[in-house]
C-alpha cells in the first residue's frame, strides 16, 4: 500500500468548505486534535511511522520521543526488560510494607505521563522501537492518503456535538453525521487491510498448495485416499 500522506491543514480546509464556516481560529487546535484522534480510531498500522532511537535515562526515567504513539520494543544492552503495570510498578514491598527500589539486577519498566520509568536502572542509554505520528516541518500531523473523507467526517461530527447537547440541531442531523463517520471509518480500515495484487498472488499460491489436485478428489469433490496405501 502507498504511504502517501496529506497535511492535516487540507483536512481542516475540507471541513471549513463543507460546513461553510467563517471563523475557526478559536477551535483550530481542537480540530487538529480531533483529526489525529480519528486517525487513531481508524487504527491503520500504515498511518504511523516505525522509528528507533536511543533515550537518555536519568534518575530512573527517560522522556519518550516527540510524536510517540505506541511502543514496539525496548532494550537495555542485550536485555529486553519486562513491562509491569503493578500499583508499585517500580518497586517491591519489604516487611514493613514500604516501597523501595528492587535490588536484584532485574530490569522492569512502565510507561506513564510521557515517560518510561525503570527499576534498577538509574542512568544510561536504552534503545526503543516505536510507532510515531508523522509530522510536517511545522509539527502538524500528516494523514494517510485515502483517510481524508473519514477524518473530515469525524471533525464535522465533533464540531456539532455541543450544538446537539444544547438542542441547536435536530437529532436526525446529528445521527447522520455520526453514522457517516462510522461508515467511512470502517471503509478506510477495510481498504487498509485489503491485500494488494502481490499479496493476493501469494495467498492464491498458498491456497493451491493446500487443495489436493483433481486426480485426488472423488466423484463428489472430496479428497480420496483409497490409493494412498
Amino acid at each position: 500500500m502507498s504511504k502517501n500522506r496529506v497535511n492535516v491543514k487540507t483536512i481542516l480546509a475540507n471541513v471549513v468548505r463543507d460546513m461553510q464556516l467563517d471563523n475557526v481560529s478559536y477551535i483550530y487546535d481542537s480540530m487538529i486534535e480531533w483529526a489525529a484522534e480519528a486517525e487513531a480510531f481508524i487504527g491503520s498500522y500504515e498511518a504511523y511511522e516505525r522509528k528507533e532511537c536511543l533515550l537518555d535515562v536519568s534518575n530512573y526515567k527517560a522522556q519518550l520521543p516527540c510524536g510517540f504513539y505506541k511502543l514496539i520494543s525496548l532494550k537495555i544492552g542485550e536485555y529486553y526488560p519486562e513491562v509491569t503495570n503493578r500499583d508499585f510498578r517500580l518497586f517491591y514491598k519489604d516487611n514493613e510494607n514500604l516501597a523501595r527500589r528492587e535490588a536484584g539486577g532485574i530490569y522492569k519498566f512502565s510507561l506513564d505521563n510521557n515517560y518510561a520509568h525503570f527499576s534498577n536502572y538509574k542512568s544510561g542509554k536504552v534503545g526503543i522501537a516505536y510507532l510515531s505520528v508523522p509530522l510536517d516541518e511545522e509539527g502538524f500531523p500528516l494523514i494517510l492518503s485515502g483517510h481524508e473523507p473519514a477524518i473530515t467526517a469525524y471533525v464535522m461530527w465533533k464540531l456539532k456535538i455541543v450544538d446537539f447537547i444544547n438542542g441547536n440541531i435536530a437529532a436526525n442531523v446529528y445521527q447522520a453525521l455520526e453514522s457517516r463517520w462510522y461508515f467511512l471509518c470502517g471503509q478506510a480500515r477495510g481498504n487498509d487491510t485489503m491485500p494488494n495484487s502481490k499479496e493476493m498472488e501469494y495467498i492464491s499460491a498458498v491456497w493451491q498448495q493446500l487443495v489436493p489436485p483433481p486426480t485426488q478428489l472423488d466423484i463428489e469433490g472430496r479428497p480420496s485416499f483409497k490409493n494412498k496405501y
